[in-house]
């Protein structure tokens, strides 16, 4: 038993004040006897600066480097808006302890912990802690959207996505005393990534956003800048009334269609060839399509290569919906892009499997908006 003034004992001492279980002597090194549920690792799509990749499940477990990885997400996010988890963790503090001493294990430590699970539970159960079971998130990257997590007591590491909710232990090395030096902030203007929110302002914020804005989208590539809107339209709608192949838009099968990332160069061509719009209500919806900092022709019907990004990526873009009280993307719906098969049939895409569909023209799907901010 690990207790405040960070001394040992095999037995309860009624004079002092029990924190966690040792896991680790020769490192040092104690689990909280507290834990959390139902955290998110990471809400946007970013590889962390500081924390190594591991390709494999069995590398993975090398990582013993907890309290590393952990500071290294405070440096990148220090909101935490990005990083659930990690907040979570290093902000909790006991009686003799405090905010950024307890980390999230790696892989590694996390393993040692799952081998030792019935070990470690007989004791949480002694001093009135949670006992362990089910999955626990490690600091251990494997890339931009995946992290690694254990079963406690299978004592198998295994990848998710970063979005998913497990459990998280905190780890406290009561021998070095290492700590973060906590200081989260409310509000900040921040670099833009997959799973960011898009503001009205046009500018992404790492946590709070300033007073006056208004989220308008969530962005789903941040290579190419551009963001996915908060809602599809409410009702389906034609991509065209009329069969006519339309100039500027290459016609694709759907290898090539899904290299399509010029909606905004389709939608223009579109409105082109009819300049109300009238004969074409999918381009026409979202070409009218406005938010709160944006105008008339800034949104456009997505290119079929921007629908199977958004797609991509749809776990992410969900988890930000439902922090500005908005609904996952339908997953059965189809969404029309401004992609052309042929003259009669234009590329839409399903996201619940992410299917891509050639169809006639009038046919009636939904249309999302996408902004090139």
């Amino acid at each position: 038993i690990l207790y405040s003034d960070m001394s040992c004992n095999a037995n309860m001492v009624a004079s002092k004040t029990p924190i966690g279980v040792v896991f680790d002597v020769t490192n040092g090194l104690a689990i909280a006897k507290d834990e959390f549920a139902n955290l998110v690792w990471g809400a946007v799509v970013e590889d962390v600066s500081g924390v190594q990749n591991s390709s494999s499940v069995s590398t993975s477990t090398a990582d013993w480097q907890g309290f590393k990885n952990t500071k290294a997400m405070y440096e990148a996010d220090k909101s935490g808006v990005n990083y659930p988890a990690i907040k979570k963790v290093l902000t909790y503090s006991t009686t003799g302890t405090e905010q950024g001493q307890w980390y999230l294990p790696a892989a590694g430590e996390l393993q040692a912990i799952s081998t030792n699970k019935d070990t470690l539970n007989t004791t949480l159960a002694k001093i009135g802690g949670t006992q362990m079971s089910g999955n626990y998130w490690s600091s251990s990257e494997q890339n931009s959207g995946s992290s690694y997590y254990i079963g406690i007591g299978n004592n198998s590491s295994s990848t998710g996505r970063k979005i998913a909710k497990n459990k998280a232990k905190p780890v406290i090395n009561f021998v070095n005393k290492n700590k973060v030096d906590v200081a989260y902030v409310s509000s900040n203007e921040t670099t833009c990534k997959i799973g960011s929110i898009l503001y009205s302002d046009k500018k992404c914020y790492a946590g709070s956003a300033p007073s006056g804005k208004t989220p308008i989208g969530i962005v789903f590539d941040a290579s190419r800048r551009t963001a996915i809107a908060l809602e599809s339209s409410p009702s389906t709608m034609y991509w065209s009334t009329e069969y006519v192949g339309i100039p500027g838009i290459t016609n694709t099968d759907s290898s090539k269609a899904k290299q399509d990332f010029n909606g905004k160069a389709n939608t223009a061509a579109i409105k082109a060839r009819n300049s109300s719009l009238s004969n074409y209500p999918a381009a026409k919806y979202a070409y009218n399509y406005t938010t709160t900092g944006t105008n008339v022709g800034e949104w456009y019907l997505p290119a079929l290569g921007e629908l199977n990004t958004a797609y991509s990526n749809k776990d992410f873009l969900n988890y930000a919906l439902s922090l500005v009280g908005k609904k996952d993307i339908p997953t059965d719906y189809y969404h029309w892009s401004s992609s052309e098969y042929s003259y009669s049939d234009a590329w839409n895409l399903r996201f619940s499997d992410g299917g891509v569909f050639r169809y006639f023209k009038n046919n009636d799907y939904y249309v999302r908006p996408v902004l090139a901010f």
